[in-house]
């Protein structure tokens, strides 16, 4: 069957039902957090405490991440996510049934968050470092394209869903909706056919793997900047606990304004990946990304400052734009960067620098909130941003004019 280019990658079996699956899965997931942050301000009532959430999140991806990224290096991908996938339905439906129960506490709320980031530890790394291997190379800007699309979509739909789901029916259905949702990626994974060896690689020890991937990383001339800029966008730019908070607090608006605060984010970043679609391949990636870093900064300002509903939603399509051409210039470079053999253990950091990071952002908005009130906390978090993406600049000509025909060997050499 012909697909235009861009969609080439669908015509590959095996990534068509990686991607499907994964697209159902991933809308699930934002629809837990959804309810997940409504539930624990309603509980709480505290921004220190719906912000200290992510220190229960970010503490397994940031100590187990670099681990995961080994154990994906070494073992079949396929069956580690089959099993990362089983143990969250059972996360999903410890929890949903102690919301519908009405015996949830917020202390339930954390625990259940730690053991998902343990998993998580395991699977987003393993996610990562797959995708490229079920496409043929000549197709893999085009599938990690489609990756980022589907999470974009997954952003859009799934906090629109989770509020109406609370609004309809309660905060209990989102978990289960959830928890139904991950069975479309194990389908998936059951009817792939992959060689019996896919993946696996023989090797001495899981802590070594790890440790010498920190070590490939830190001699990179352009990966630990490019990681360091994104972990601190990620944890002074905006955030889940801060949107709820603005939804609430300052907004005045319900469960459905806040899932549409966050679905406006979503909407940019689909709008933003499509024009990079539109445009093909960017070749000043490195000017790109650091432009896409300053306009995030001026948006998030914007936002912090609007007490209009529909100014606010504005500025957060914005921000959700920048942030998908933010986003895939670094997956760009980090995939040109990397070696095909430490891919696993590069995909484990970026996901510290990423899902780990960013649920520490929530306790440092938590805190900044409780001392300084919502409006001055984002104000200063832009300004760091800012300061952080300037600075960078600054001080690496290599990430300023990195460009997509930079000859890999050249950048592997200082490795």
């Amino acid at each position: 069957m012909w697909l235009p280019r861009g969609l080439a990658p669908l015509g590959e079996r095996n990534f068509a039902l990686y991607w499907s699956g994964q697209l159902l899965s991933q809308v699930g997931t934002w629809i837990e957090l959804t309810a997940t942050s409504w539930l624990l301000y309603s509980i709480t009532e505290s921004p220190v405490l719906l912000g200290l959430v992510g220190l229960f999140r970010a503490v397994p991806i940031v100590l187990l991440s670099p681990i995961g990224g080994a154990i994906a290096d070494r073992v079949p991908r396929r069956r580690l996510l089959f099993a990362t996938q089983c143990a969250s339905v059972v996360l999903s439906l410890i929890l949903g049934t102690l919301v519908l129960s009405g015996s949830v506490q917020f202390w339930h709320i954390y625990l259940v968050s730690f053991c998902s980031s343990v998993v998580g530890a395991l699977d987003a790394p393993t996610r990562s470092s797959m995708f490229p291997t079920l496409v043929p190379r000549g197709q893999l800007q085009n599938a990690v394209s489609l990756n980022a699309m589907l999470f974009r979509s997954s952003m859009l739909a799934g906090p629109a869903v989770g509020g109406w789901l609370i609004a309809q029916f309660g905060t209990a259905m989102p978990f289960y909706v959830n928890a139904l949702s991950y069975f479309a990626l194990i389908a998936g994974l059951l009817a792939m056919r992959l060689p019996p060896n896919e993946a696996a690689r023989a090797r001495p020890s899981v802590g070594a793997d790890a440790l010498s991937g920190i070590r490939y990383v830190l001699r990179s001339p352009i990966l630990p900047l490019v990681l360091a800029i994104e972990a601190c966008l990620n944890v002074f730019g905006s955030n889940s606990a801060l949107v709820t908070i603005f939804a609430r607090d300052v907004l005045g608006m319900g469960a459905q304004g806040f899932g549409l605060l966050l679905s406006g984010q979503g909407a940019g970043a689909i709008l933003g990946t499509l024009a990079l679609v539109l445009v093909g391949d960017v070749r000043r990636k490195g000017l790109v990304m650091i432009g896409a870093g300053s306009v995030y900064a001026a948006a998030m300002v914007s936002f912090a400052w609007s007490r209009s509903f529909q100014l606010s939603v504005a500025c957060l399509v914005v921000l959700g734009c920048v942030d998908a051409v933010w986003g895939a210039m670094r997956n760009t470079i980090v995939h040109l960067v990397a070696d095909d053999e430490y891919r696993g253990r590069v995909m484990g950091l970026t996901v510290v620098t990423t899902r780990g990071v960013t649920n520490i952002a929530q306790v440092e908005t938590g805190v900044a909130v409780a001392l300084l009130g919502p409006v001055a906390a984002a104000t200063l978090g832009a300004f760091v941003v800012a300061l952080t993406v300037l600075g960078g600049a600054a001080r690496s000509e290599r990430l300023r004019t990195f460009t997509s025909g930079a000859p890999r060997h050249a950048t592997r050499s200082a490795v």
